[in-house]
């Protein structure tokens, strides 16, 4: 049957249930977008990967897959905590910290990027 064969009354009543999924489905998808933020906000929070936080967050019981180490970028080693203004990070250098690469947006940046998240941005 296609809809040129269905009555108006069937039409409606199509478009009635066609409604109710996609409503079922957007509330769906604003729940699922909430905890995805407030996971992240939480992650962001504690210097912390997404998975870091889900295995704090989940109940006793729910398992959360192992957080994949990246390997560090040739360029980008492990970031280090600089002991002067002569080995501080300048503009654009590419650091590794807590399995994320990150690009200094200041010169003579001697925080890490949980502790100065404006100094840094995520470069991968």
């Amino acid at each position: 049957m296609t809809y040129s064969d269905m009555t108006t009354d069937e039409l409606r009543a199509a478009i009635a249930e066609m409604q109710a999924v996609l409503e079922a489905r957007s509330i769906e998808s604003a729940k699922r977008e909430a905890v995805e933020t407030a996971v992240q906000a939480y992650a962001d929070s504690q210097g912390m990967t997404v998975l870091e936080a889900w295995r704090e967050l989940v109940p006793e019981g729910v398992e959360v897959p192992d957080d994949p180490e990246p390997e560090p970028l040739p360029d980008a080693p492990e970031w280090v905590a600089p002991t002067g203004v002569h080995d501080a990070y300048s503009k654009g250098d590419l650091v590794t910290y807590r399995g994320k690469v990150y690009r200094s947006r200041i010169n003579g940046n001697t925080w890490s990027p949980a502790a100065y998240p404006q100094g840094w941005e995520e470069y991968r």
